[in-house]
């Protein structure tokens, strides 16, 4: 009984995952080029900075959409 409830957790938890899934807008520190990313980078990281107020955009089309709009990502989007 006990392992068919924790069955059933992992796989909540396995079909959620992908609905959890955060893009962001991040900025190379030497090329300045755009991006987006899938996981949100430390504030420890000597290569990539989050652009922008560091919102986290459902999908990687939203995220996309909002590298262009952004001043520091104009005609440096990769």
């Amino acid at each position: 009984m006990k392992s068919k409830i924790v069955l059933a957790c992992v796989l909540a938890v396995g079909l959620a995952s992908p609905a959890l899934a955060d893009y962001y807008v991040v900025q190379n520190n030497k090329s300045h080029k755009c991006s987006v990313a899938k996981n949100k980078p430390s504030e420890k990281s000597k290569t990539v900075v989050l652009v922008g107020d560091g919102t986290a955009y459902k999908t990687k089309a939203e995220a996309t959409t909002a590298m262009g709009t952004m001043d520091a990502c104009k005609a440096k989007s990769t």
